[in-house]
């Protein structure tokens, strides 16, 4: 889609996958406005649109990837603004079903940084803030869409229009646009809801000067269908350790200091409650529970020409995953590839074929829960593979190239094909 003269596209929200949006749309439009219902912090600070924003946000090293490749040089503001650099394969200890993963003894190219969404969010809005044609409009709220009947022509304010030849919505797990839809007499998307009954706690605290952490980012997992609780322990800026407690089949973490740290104590290893009990905190415990996985279906309607709709405002998944930023990520690529073609193939098909491994991982750890809501059964033949995928991660857990190689497929290096490589396969059964 060449810039033609005025041409303008519009994206409803200004979280990460708004500003991903908006940095590819910058390329092929005249003009890009993102229009945000809260005024935009300077710094990183929490904000009301994004309440989840003061939880664990992880970045996985496709997404990461992505993000150097669309802003050159963030690795440089990421680490001038505090956030720390770090190598899954090095720096992740992983603990389930009684054991730890192995680690290795230097970095295997899985980099990320780790931080707070707040200081990543600022990060990225001051690289796009650069691009000369981004606009902000903020404390606006978008209160439809401007159609002409078969197409969309830009979106309704409380106190007037703005108009595009492109709606890009980005406004996340609080979207309206189904039911904007269907008042102009469009049949909204098929919705599918996965409920595990997710609820999880947060709290910072300050790492003590004598503790000297041997990764980065811990994660005491869940292990379904019976173990239902898990604590995740990453440093984040400013000396800080950003804690989490989660539990599923509601099963929820509590809210006050004793509870917090009764539930800490309970899971299956004491390293999470080890090292935040001699901590000092310096935030109050904060609680989340919008955590079921929801998927519009908008490839499977005819979507008004002039609008699309990208990450959670198409693809909510469970949080304790860590998908949320690079299914983002991965969706900018989608549309840069989209925009990039002259005769356009429906850009909802082409997100969909992105977004199902992440929402199948994801659904499928979730369905093995008992209780879950709208849990998928697992499909003829999926029994066996079970089997053999629950050799192959228990090998994984003793040994490192099976480790790494599920890490690279769940940061969407590598694909699912790769748990029938030979090698592995042999590790698996002999």
């Amino acid at each position: 889609m060449p810039i033609q003269q005025n041409q303008h596209a519009i994206v409803i929200g200004g979280s990460i996958a708004g500003l991903l949006a908006a940095r590819v749309l910058s390329e092929y439009f005249q003009q890009v406005t993102i229009v945000d219902r809260d005024q935009l912090p300077l710094t990183a600070e929490p904000r009301r649109g994004v309440p989840q924003s003061v939880q664990p946000h992880v970045l996985f090293t496709k997404g990461y990837r992505i993000l150097e490749a669309l802003f050159p040089g963030i690795d440089d503001a990421l680490a001038t603004a505090g956030a720390i650099p770090f190598d899954w394969g090095k720096d992740f200890l992983y603990f389930q079903a009684g054991r730890w993963s192995p680690t290795t003894e230097t970095p295997v190219g899985l980099e990320s940084y780790t931080c707070t969404r707040p200081l990543l969010e600022s990060v990225i809005r001051q690289q796009v803030s650069k691009i000369a044609n981004i606009t902000f409009l903020q404390e606006q709220r978008v209160i439809g869409l401007l159609s002409t009947g078969t197409a969309i022509q830009g979106v309704k304010l409380p106190n007037g229009e703005l108009t595009a030849q492109l709606v890009v919505d980005a406004s996340g797990r609080s979207t309206h646009v189904p039911q904007w839809l269907e008042s102009l007499g469009i049949t909204p998307p098929p919705t599918t809801v996965i409920d595990p009954g997710l609820g999880y706690t947060t709290r910072r605290y300050r790492i003590p000067s004598q503790f000297q952490p041997d990764g980065r980012v811990l994660l005491i997992s869940q292990v379904p269908p019976d173990q239902t609780r898990l604590g995740y322990l990453a440093q984040v800026e400013n000396d800080q350790w950003i804690a989490t407690l989660g539990g599923y089949a509601h099963d929820y973490p509590p809210i006050e200091e004793q509870g917090f740290l009764q539930f800490a104590q309970s899971l299956d290893h004491p390293a999470f409650y080890q090292a935040i009990a001699q901590a000092e905190p310096v935030s109050d415990i904060q609680a989340h529970r919008a955590t079921m996985n929801r998927l519009y279906h908008y490839e499977k309607i005819a979507m008004p020409e002039g609008l699309i709709a990208i990450g959670d405002a198409v693809c909510a998944l469970c949080p304790i995953y860590g998908q949320g930023m690079t299914v983002s990520a991965l969706a900018a690529l989608v549309l840069q590839q989209w925009l990039a073609k002259l005769q356009k193939p429906n850009f909802q098909k082409q997100l969909a074929r992105s977004n199902a491994f992440a929402w199948s991982l994801a659904t499928g750890s979730d369905s093995k829960f008992p209780t879950t809501k709208g849990a998928i059964a697992p499909k003829q033949g999926a029994k066996l593979f079970q089997v053999y995928l629950d050799r192959l991660m228990a090998t994984a857990q003793k040994d490192v190239e099976v480790h790494l190689a599920f890490l690279q497929m769940a940061h969407m290096l590598k694909p699912p094909s790769i748990v029938f490589h030979p090698k592995l396969v042999l590790k698996a059964l002999f």
